[in-house]
């Protein structure tokens, strides 16, 4: 596999929303691979700041009654940075993987692809990888994405 393209970024808390990235191919191909990670999914540690801020923010958003300090801690361990891919090619949608796996890997080919995509007879044109965030629990949430390529075999005469 020959890398394509590879980036890596940063989401804040409280993000929601959807980054776009646009990759012409220099060439058709007959496979590709797309590699996807984060950091930050879970709180490594509740300290008291998260605590206050999580009250806060239900008391705010929710006008909900304050719970008792092991609901509130079983609620933080439970609370996640969601982020999700969604792959199109040339306009037309080919896969989306919305599961909890990270770091995500996915496929495509004419004959395998990872669940949730569609098999290609031909990976060429213009691919966009849109990163889909439902949540984000932590400042500087360092992301990284990268588009691996398996080029066509030459036909020999």
């Amino acid at each position: 596999m020959k890398k394509i393209y590879s980036l890596e970024g940063t989401l804040n808390k409280g993000f929601v929303g959807q980054i776009a990235y646009t990759i012409c191919l220099d060439q058709p191909y007959e496979g590709m691979s797309i590699s996807f990670d984060f950091d930050k999914q879970y709180h490594e540690y509740i300290t008291e700041d998260i605590r206050k801020q999580f009250i806060i923010d239900c008391h705010g958003n929710y006008t909900a009654h304050t719970a008792n300090d092991a609901c509130l801690i079983d609620a933080l361990k439970h609370t996640k940075t969601e982020l999700q891919i969604v792959i199109t090619m040339n306009d037309k949608f080919i896969g989306g993987v919305h599961r909890q796996d990270n770091p995500k890997h996915i496929h495509f080919s004419k004959t395998y692809t990872t669940n949730g995509c569609i098999p290609q007879e031909s990976i060429h044109g213009v691919i966009r990888i849109t990163v889909i965030a439902f949540s984000v629990i932590q400042d500087h949430t360092h992301y990284n994405l990268s588009l691996f390529a398996h080029p066509k075999e030459a036909n020999h005469v």
